[in-house]
């Protein structure tokens, strides 16, 4: 079935009623609170519809709707995409009154202005070292479904991870790894590996082999060579929202906050993106499976310096968060290039 524009109307209007009010959304509520135009019968069978598709799900104990990971990302994809095309000027005008006195300050500033306006917890990864470099990948066979991926760095780090095939593997496959992933990364620093660069080698190996996926285990292997810091603001926030009024999903959350490495991990794969949204499951980690995150690198020079991050709950105001995560990370550029640079 195809997302029509009447469905798309009612996936908006419930998605964010669901935001605004955190309960269910019904067919009643549809019909009396949005000028939809159908009666709520046909609302009834358009939200049957859309769980059948899987944009909404239907609590247990409930006869309305809420929004399904997938849901989610139509709105994002579809829905707010459309919004942001036509939108200039808007933004959070007074980043431009922070002051000097170092970079970390000036982050620190930065992230509890975002969270205060959003009410969501926000993260930046300080200006790190993106000059490490690949020396050389090598791939060696574990076993049938296994191979041991060992990279050494300009630094004269060497790291070593196994990784696991979902088919089985042969000595072919593991000397056509070597070869193009090689002829491709080596020499190139974290900063410069891109979407472009998976493309090229999934282009070269053609292969059943998810190439994202092992390009990820080695842009990971960098990180810890990668000098960087968390700042965090508002992880108490959590607390506001009726998701996580539940001690165990808090002390799940909190615990996530409390590992820098996870974060890191977490967040470096995006920092070559101007701006990423993962929703839910798209998230690695399980202490975020509930979470939505919006990211935006800020740049020195033209140059990937960190990145900064709001958290909240799926039930994200992503209309506001998205619109002033757009205009954070083009004013940080622009004051951070003048602060170190003066210009």
């Amino acid at each position: 079935m195809i997302l029509t524009g009447r469905k798309k109307k009612i996936l908006e209007a419930i998605i964010e009623d669901y935001i605004t009010t955190a309960e269910p959304v019904g067919s009643r509520t549809l019909a009396k609170n949005y000028n939809l135009g159908i009666s709520p019968a046909t609302i009834r069978n358009e939200m049957s519809d859309l769980e059948e598709m899987g944009y909404l799900e239907q609590p247990h104990t409930s006869a309305g709707r809420i929004p399904s990971d997938r849901g989610y990302r139509a709105y994002v994809n579809e829905i707010l995409t459309n919004r942001h095309k036509n939108r200039t000027g808007e933004g959070i005008l007074y980043l431009r009154s922070l002051n000097n006195g170092g970079i970390e300050k000036l982050l620190k500033e930065v992230l509890k202005i975002i969270s205060d306006v959003t009410e969501y917890t926000s993260i930046a990864l300080t200006p790190y070292t993106v000059e490490r470099t690949i020396k050389q990948v090598e791939f060696l066979q574990f076993n049938d479904y296994s191979a041991v991926v060992v990279l050494v760095t300009d630094s004269g780090a060497i790291k070593s991870t196994i990784v696991k095939f979902s088919n089985v593997i042969s000595s072919k496959m593991i000397d056509t790894l070597n070869l193009h992933f090689n002829r491709l990364l080596k020499g190139q620093s974290l900063d410069k590996i891109d979407e472009k660069t998976v493309e090229e080698i999934r282009r070269s190996i053609n292969l059943p082999i998810d190439v994202g996926w092992l390009v990820d285990v080695i842009k990971n292997s960098l990180i810890s060579d990668v000098e960087t810091e968390i700042l965090l603001e508002g992880t108490t926030n959590f607390f506001k929202f009726p998701e996580y009024r539940d001690i165990d999903r808090v002390k799940t959350i909190l615990s996530f906050f409390e590992d820098t490495k996870m974060i890191v991990e977490m967040l470096m794969p995006y920092v070559n993106d101007d701006i990423s949204i993962t929703i839910g499951s798209e998230n690695k980690f399980d202490e975020v499976k509930d979470c939505s995150i919006i990211t935006v690198t800020y740049n020195i020079k033209g140059k990937n310096a960190g990145a900064i991050s709001i958290i909240g709950p799926k039930r994200m105001n992503y209309d506001k968060v998205i619109n002033i995560m757009d205009e954070v990370g083009v004013r940080l550029n622009r004051i951070l290039t003048d602060y170190l640079y003066g210009e």
